[in-house]
């Protein structure tokens, strides 16, 4: 075999890795409603699934940075979110807004839609003597006047790298892979 055939396989299996990496998250954009209107909007507490301490806490304020890093939109300061939330739900028992608590926000906080998060895993795995985080999180954008689902996006992202892993190198740490998660996710609304 010649040395030239024997590269050949490496080259290609990394390119695939690459383009594997690089693949769109799942994802909805509306067509009726469009994202061009919102300029201004607010980051609501995330849920968190995993079990982690402060998962959702982390993923918002990785997610906000990005936002704003990007140019997507202006955030209403997070204290002023938690402000309104406090006043308006723990008020009146409720959990989750519904419409009439989202045209409201809208008003006082003179935004055209809110985000909206979960995450789903923030774990840190195990392979053989390598370790590397996990994350899997879910976006939604929605828009306070309809309540209607402007956006959403789910997926999730790994500090595994097989080079790294045969090499004996660290992985990412689970900030650098929130980062590119969420990234990735906020791509998605670019197109």
């Amino acid at each position: 075999m010649s040395v030239r055939k024997f590269l050949r396989l490496p080259v290609f299996l990394l390119g695939l890795l690459a383009l594997c990496s690089c693949a769109t998250p799942p994802h909805y954009t509306s067509e009726a409603v469009g994202i061009g209107y919102v300029k201004r909007i607010v980051v609501l507490p995330f849920e968190n699934h995993s079990g982690t301490k402060f998962a959702e806490e982390r993923f918002r304020d990785v997610v906000t940075t990005e936002i704003l890093s990007r140019g997507l939109f202006d955030i209403v300061e997070k204290g002023e979110a938690q402000r309104f939330l406090r006043e308006e739900l723990v008020r009146k028992e409720q959990e989750t807004l519904d419409l009439a608590t989202a045209q409201r926000l809208g008003e006082d906080l003179n935004v055209e839609a809110y985000l909206a998060g979960s995450v789903g895993e923030w774990a840190d795995k195990q392979n053989g003597s390598y370790s590397y985080p996990l994350i899997s999180a879910t976006l939604r954008l929605v828009d306070v006047k309809t309540g209607q689902i402007i956006w959403q996006a789910s997926d999730s992202e790994s500090g595994y790298r097989t080079l790294d892993r045969l090499f004996g190198f660290v992985s990412d740490d689970a900030s650098a892979v929130s980062f590119r998660l969420a990234a990735r996710l906020l791509k998605t609304l670019q197109e």
